[in-house]
């Protein structure tokens, strides 16, 4: 399988949105629709389902609100999002959706709120915290949820790539999300395979989401 740098996707997105038209948010309801879409093949009809929505306040937090918003409409009730505030949100895309998800009544709690429900509630929980970019340390309480979630054994569904991994190198520092499946956009992400990679990233399923065909060709 052909892989991509952290780098190399985002000049991708760059020049998808620059000289083909396409733009973030045609791609970031695409990204969180397809999301939506494998969880419900796996996870079978929704309602009644409790799932945990973990955002952050860029683009990969923007998929999670659009995933939220599908969810609600099969479970509601019964999702519940953990992000920052409004105001604290990349203006765009990703802010928009925040509201979109908001008006259409899914509940938002502070990221230090999050607990696990008595007697394994937790249907699924989404880690839509950090993208491609991501490199460090997770903050500590973000580290902290990722150590409870993945020491609960609950379903993880990592949005583009585990939160706390290097999409590049594959470097873990400290703590990470350990996905049961990562669902990545466009083409797969080289540190998926490199050093800690296969660790954290369970089974890795690639989305078309409307990066032209001719663009990712370039960089396979």
């Amino acid at each position: 399988m052909k892989t991509v740098t952290a780098l190399q996707m985002a000049e991708i997105d760059r020049r998808a949105q620059e000289e083909y038209g396409v733009s973030q948010d045609e791609l970031m309801e695409s990204a969180g629709k397809s999301v939506f879409e494998e969880m419900c093949s796996d996870l079978g009809p929704l309602e009644g389902k409790n799932i945990a929505i973990l955002c952050g306040k860029g683009n990969n937090g923007g998929d999670g609100f659009v995933i939220a918003r599908y969810l609600s409409d099969e479970s509601p009730g019964g999702i519940t999002v953990y992000s920052e505030k409004e105001e604290k949100i990349k203006e765009g895309s990703a802010r928009d959706n925040f509201i979109r998800m908001r008006e259409a009544g899914v509940p938002v709690k502070r990221a230090e709120d999050f607990h696990l429900p008595e007697g394994g509630g937790l249907s699924a929980f989404v880690d839509s915290l950090f993208g491609t970019g991501f490199q460090g340390k997770l903050p500590e309480v973000y580290a902290e949820i990722a150590g409870r979630v993945n020491s609960s054994g609950v379903k993880v569904y990592s949005v583009d790539v585990p939160s706390g991994l290097n999409a590049t190198t594959g470097e873990v520092q400290g703590e990470c999300f350990r996905a049961s499946k990562t669902i990545t956009f466009g083409l797969a992400k080289k540190g998926f395979y490199e050093d800690k990679g296969p660790e954290y990233c369970g089974e890795v399923v690639v989305k078309k989401i409307g990066f032209p065909e001719e663009l990712l060709e370039e960089y396979k």
